[in-house]
């Protein structure tokens, strides 16, 4: 009963070691600054970490920046004005204030512009606390003027002079009991290692030295909510032994755990699972090289968004993941073990928390329209219905917040680990198998394509092969299923003398936009025609063989997206093709059809006996 007792309290007095975050249940926040909070940004980065990471919690934010704004206002109206604006109406129990760039004029350090900051700053913490009291107020230290990449244009650097402003704040959060938010130091930090890497990415996360892109703006709601006492941890999963009785789960609940198998030496080959998480991670945009590069050169993925698998007693091989049967990766025994960061990874709940930003976007969106389009050009001029028309924007924000929590809510997913073989480790992490290497399930031959119905589709060591039977007679291979908009990876390894494609949004009959894969004298690879389509521009590639290694596996990535088609494709890691239809030149007029490969029927343009050979076909469906 001691021990117990013990245990107990060393774990409440965990709990209480650990840092409150700022925000509690019903606070209201709004963030008040210049043209970098009126970006809606970083601004919009806190809301949706607040909506994914706190699911349950009920917070409301209004986003009230003004571009060219000071401590004494600006282009929407004296201080006053805006506070009793812009502030005032929202009952702020939090407000976070992010001024000084446009207040220190560009210029080196001057101390009459310094003391009109400092008096107006004061003056400004009063009118806020005037007509919100007991609110909590964040003083953010001015963002970065971008020194690190491009030289400075001010004598001594102007950074150097909004970092006497951000210590001006440090004392007066000190002495006014306000929260210190940092957004100067840690971004500086991060660009300096951003441009070691590669200078050119790097200007781009400030393109402008003063107003950041989205990569810049995600650092800064970092540090925001660093200072805030954020959590990193989203979950954390960890597997040790087949029975499960070593499976420990932090924010996140497994059930029905079992594995794959036969136990030998306390080592499995695989597991399945349920798991319903907490909360969510926060979405990260990887595929954009800019965000890619800032968030690797910070500490944003490990001070925010921590969501561990560790699996430590997998036989030695390769592991595909897949949850709710889509695949994230392939990964060996040993990165199980080392454990797997899913915060960085393509899974569905990435998916999930991108769709709340989205829902962020739109709702902060609308919010700006009725505030800047109507509230203030129109609060002069006696219409009769503006306030009708706000009234109804108003309702659209509150529906599109209905809409942006009931997205955030995790749900319960489908884990598991399966073992498979060494070339399945080349399938991008994303993309989700639809050849499984054995046979054709999932697939069908077209019994209407005008090159034939060749049946001489097989699979042999985890090849797909298409080959002529009888000799002249071809045919395509279609998925079961149809998509609108993709990415299709599939490595080709074609004989030579023989002309194929890879068909996308096909019809039944094979009318589909295709990737050229005619592998012969006079022919070219990669580029893009309308198969049995009217009015297609056929995009021909003149330099495909440098692109291509001939007799060997060759990795290709297709995406295809939009109602009117564009279709980029990518060799062995290089992109060759970037293609717009005029139209939509489907057949019908469809937006999505099934994928195909083909054998090319007659005997002029396919070898005797040749075969196209595919492997690793695997799709990654977009929105």
């Amino acid at each position: 009963m001691i021990r117990i007792a013990l245990l107990a309290l060393f774990a409440i007095l965990s709990i209480a070691a650990q840092p409150a975050f700022h925000l509690n249940d019903g606070d209201r926040v709004v963030f008040y600054g210049d043209s970098i909070t009126d970006q809606r940004l970083y601004t919009t980065f806190v809301e949706t970490y607040v909506r994914t990471r706190f699911p349950n919690m009920k917070v409301k934010f209004t986003h009230s920046g003004w571009g060219g704004d000071r401590v004494s206002g600006g282009g929407g109206g004296l201080v006053e004005t805006r506070i009793y604006r812009d502030v005032a109406p929202y009952r702020p129990t939090v407000v976070t204030i992010m001024l000084g760039m446009n207040d220190a004029r560009y210029r080196t350090f001057d101390e009459d512009l310094f003391k009109a900051y400092a008096g107006g700053y004061q003056k400004l913490v009063g009118l806020i606390r005037a007509v919100a009291p007991g609110v909590r107020i964040t003083a953010i230290k001015p963002s970065p003027y971008d020194e690190v990449t491009r030289a400075g244009t001010v004598s001594g650097g102007y950074n150097t002079v909004l970092l006497k402003y951000g210590d001006f704040l440090a004392e007066l959060a000190a002495n006014e009991r306000l929260t210190l938010a940092d957004l100067n130091g840690p971004v500086v930090t991060m660009l300096k290692k951003a441009n070691a890497t590669n200078a050119a990415d790097a200007q781009r996360i400030i393109p402008d030295t003063v107003h950041p892109g989205a990569a810049g703006h995600l650092i800064m709601a970092g540090a925001l909510l660093k200072d805030w006492k954020a959590p990193a941890l989203v979950s954390a999963v960890t597997i040790s032994s087949a029975d499960g009785r070593q499976a420990k789960a932090e924010g996140t609940k497994i059930e029905k755990l079992s594995f794959k198998g036969p136990m030998a030496g306390g080592a499995v080959s695989g597991y399945e699972w349920t798991q319903t998480d907490e909360a969510l991670p926060m979405p990260v945009n990887f595929e954009d090289p800019v965000m890619a590069l800032a968030v690797k050169s910070s500490d944003f993925m490990e001070t925010l968004n921590r969501q561990m698998l560790k699996i430590t007693n997998l036989r030695p091989g390769q592991y595909a993941l897949r949850i709710d049967g889509q695949q994230v990766g392939v990964f060996t025994e040993k990165a199980f073990a080392a454990g797997l960061e899913l915060a960085s990874l393509p899974t569905p709940m990435a998916r999930q928390a991108a769709e709340v930003h989205q829902w962020t976007l739109k709702r902060t969106g609308i919010h700006n329209v009725r505030w800047r389009t109507l509230e203030v050009p129109l609060a002069d001029d006696g219409l009769e219905e503006a306030a009708a028309a706000m009234n109804a924007l108003d309702e659209l924000d509150s529906e599109l917040e209905e809409r942006q929590i009931e997205a955030a809510q995790p749900l319960s997913r489908r884990y598991e680990v399966t073992a498979v073989t060494a070339a399945a480790a080349a399938v991008p992490q994303g993309f989700t198998p639809i050849f499984n290497g054995k046979d054709l399930t999932g697939w069908h031959i077209s019994k209407t394509n005008h090159h034939g119905t060749t049946p001489d589709w097989k699979v042999v060591d985890g090849v797909l092969t298409g080959s002529q039977q009888p000799a002249g007679k071809g045919g395509i291979l279609l998925t079961d299923k149809r998509y609108k908009n993709f990415e299709v990876y599939a490595e080709i390894n074609p004989d030579w003398g023989c002309d194929g494609g890879l068909f996308l949004r096909s019809s039944e009959k094979g009318e589909a936009y295709q990737v050229l894969l005619d592998y012969r004298e006079g022919g070219t690879l990669f580029g893009i025609y309308g198969e049995r389509l009217q009015g297609v521009p056929t995009h021909s590639i003149k330099d495909w063989e440098k692109y291509y290694r001939k007799g060997e596996w060759n990795a290709v990535r297709v995406r295809v997206q939009g109602d009117m088609p564009r279709i980029t494709v990518w060799v062995n890691g290089e992109q060759v093709t970037s293609w717009v239809d005029t139209a939509n030149h489907a057949a019908g007029n469809a937006v999505d059809g099934m994928i195909a490969v083909q054998v090319h029927g007659g005997n002029k343009i396919w070898k005797v006996g040749g075969q196209h050979r595919f492997r690793n076909i695997a799709v990654r469906e977009l929105p």
